[in-house]
């Protein structure tokens, strides 16, 4: 009597056995790398969040470049609604509890500033007629707004720094843009209108490549998420 042939035992190199994909586990890898260097986010940031800032980014980093309608007014009316934009969700993040307790009130700090600059520039663009004299008063008041919230994400980069660790050069880096973006603004405002105009194809190519870099973040989250080690 013959024995009944055994079921073949699949083994690794079938491909049936559930592996993790390696370029899974570099976006893992670096992500985890990016958020221990201290990225202006949170471990709980989601992919969408990151994602959405790239986005609105890019949009405005265009606009401003290029500049199809409005001119220096509309140029100075999205970046002030970006900062707005920017400021909202560290505040939701903030009321979600996405934000680390020793962090906190710098966080509200930085959102509460950009909110208020945000609102303020808008608000004057549609209370006040637009003159050379306005367009140059909202660079500066955008400016400072670049500068306070670039400075405290550098501060929150250092203050929620371990021990021991490796400098957060991501976030000093893309709020170091923020803060040069900012004095650039303000000096360019006390000099006049037509400073203003000449430093926005500056601006908007820096926008767009923070765009960008925000655009690889979030696929790196996204794909750490998809490979079910971040949830």
């Amino acid at each position: 009597m013959t024995a009944p042939p055994s079921s073949p035992v699949p083994s690794q190199s079938s491909g049936t056995a559930p592996t993790t994909p390696a370029s899974v586990e570099r976006a893992t890898a670096l992500t985890e790398e990016l958020i221990d260097r201290g990225a202006p986010w949170s471990s709980k940031t989601s992919w969408q969040i990151v994602g959405g800032e790239a986005i609105i980014a890019g949009i405005v980093g265009l606009l401003i470049l290029f500049r199809p309608v409005g001119g220096s007014s509309s140029a100075l009316v999205l970046m002030g609604l970006m900062l707005l934009v920017a400021a909202l969700i560290n505040a939701f993040e903030v009321w979600r509890d996405k934000v680390r307790p020793d962090l906190v009130s710098l966080a509200a700090f930085r959102a509460g500033s950009g909110v208020t600059v945000g609102l303020v520039v808008v608000a004057a663009t549609f209370l006040t007629g637009v003159s050379a004299e306005v367009t140059a008063s909202l660079a500066v008041v955008i400016g400072v707004g670049f500068v306070i919230f670039g400075a405290a994400g550098i501060a929150s980069s250092f203050i929620g720094r371990v021990a021991n660790t490796p400098l957060p050069l991501p976030g000093i880096i893309i709020n170091s843009v923020l803060v040069v973006a900012g004095a650039v603004l303000i000096f360019a405002g006390a000099a006049g209108s037509s400073s203003v105009d000449g430093i926005f194809n500056l601006v908007g190519i820096l926008i767009i490549v923070a765009a960008v870099a925000l655009g690889g973040y979030a696929y790196l989250l996204r794909q750490q998420e998809l490979s079910g080690i971040r949830r």
